[in-house]
């Protein structure tokens, strides 16, 4: 794997990691509150982290 390709798959971990701890978070407060809103961000994080860990995924194949 290139340099660059292993700096874009590190970059795009470091995301999905990031949404993926957002999502926990968000899902906690949902499951505490029940509030709408904390399911709609922890639905959101954790689409984001999925689709930045397939993007690390690709990267690191494709590099």
């Amino acid at each position: 794997m290139s340099n660059l390709g292993d700096s874009m798959a590190s970059k795009y971990s470091d995301l999905a990691w990031r949404h993926s701890e957002r999502a926990n978070e968000a899902f906690q407060n949902w499951t505490l509150r029940k509030a709408q809103e904390d399911h709609a961000e922890a639905m959101l994080h954790a689409q984001m982290a999925t689709m930045y860990a397939g993007m690390a995924a690709a990267t690191k194949l494709t590099s």
